[in-house]
């Protein structure tokens, strides 16, 4: 089977990219989406137990990195190519996939007094679950907000060889964010260590990028708005890459609690 990976990513690339294109260009003729986080977000018994608790943070954090994957990539190219009106309603979006996670959060107390007597594990991992998610749609946030501000203050964009640094990292995490999506829907937890190593090739690309940067302020050719606005696009993502690695590893431990 291993022999089949690669072509299996290249068509599952191929397929996220043509939705993504197809998104982009008929967003006027398509339904609102939903948000991350599911709206229901009631359990049909009056105990809970573990497994439906699984299954309802699966299929939420599944959502929340689809939506996660989709903003942070069209947010990118939306800044780059100056689309004010598709940088305001991601962060609409966005706004909604926030205000969600915070009900979620807020939720916790309940949901966790529903739960069956003996599901202290199992109240454990939803907590944990549900900060991740928490810290994701935070950090999602601090990503497109500030570039959507910076073009409706009518500040200057980036330099075209900044654009070409935001565009190759966006599409790594997209990458990144799109391997996280296939280990959880499909319970490749084993897959987790290539996750990280993931993660630490995209964290020497920004610190090559961070370096080149530097370069640019010692020699004047940007400003410190232009500067604080590029380091906080690296902050952000970094830590949305960290918190989808702590999602993924929560979620593997509680689907081997349930299996014990």
């Amino acid at each position: 089977m291993e022999r089949f990976y690669p072509l299996f990513w290249f068509i599952l690339g191929m397929i996220v990219a043509r939705i993504i294109l197809i998104f982009s260009r008929n967003r006027k003729n398509l339904p609102k989406s939903e948000p991350g986080i599911s709206e229901t977000e009631e359990f049909s018994e009056p105990l809970i137990k573990a497994e439906s608790v699984l299954v309802k943070t699966t299929e939420d954090s599944s959502n929340a990195i689809i939506m996660i994957s989709k903003t942070y990539y069209l947010g990118i190219s939306g800044f780059h190519s100056e689309n004010m009106k598709l940088l305001e309603e991601i962060e609409t979006e966005i706004e909604e996939f926030n205000q969600r996670a915070r009900r979620l959060k807020a939720n916790t107390y309940r949901i966790i007094q529903q739960l069956q007597h003996d599901s202290i594990e199992t109240g454990h991992y939803y907590v944990q679950i549900v900060d991740y998610l928490r810290e994701m749609a935070h950090s999602i946030k601090y990503v497109i907000r500030p570039l959507h501000e910076h073009l409706a203050n009518n500040h200057k964009p980036f330099a075209e060889d900044q654009n070409g640094e935001l565009t190759e990292f966006s599409n790594q995490v997209t990458d990144f964010l799109n391997f996280a999506l296939h280990i959880i829907k499909e319970s490749r937890f084993e897959q987790i260590d290539e996750l990280i190593q993931k993660r630490k090739e995209i964290l020497e690309l920004m610190r090559e990028q961070e370096k080149r940067q530097i370069r640019r302020i010692k020699k004047k050719e940007t400003n410190s708005r232009n500067s604080v606005l590029y380091f906080g696009v690296m902050s952000e993502t970094k830590h949305l890459l960290l918190q989808t690695v702590n999602l993924l590893k929560a979620t593997r431990d509680f689907v081997s609690y349930t299996k014990s």
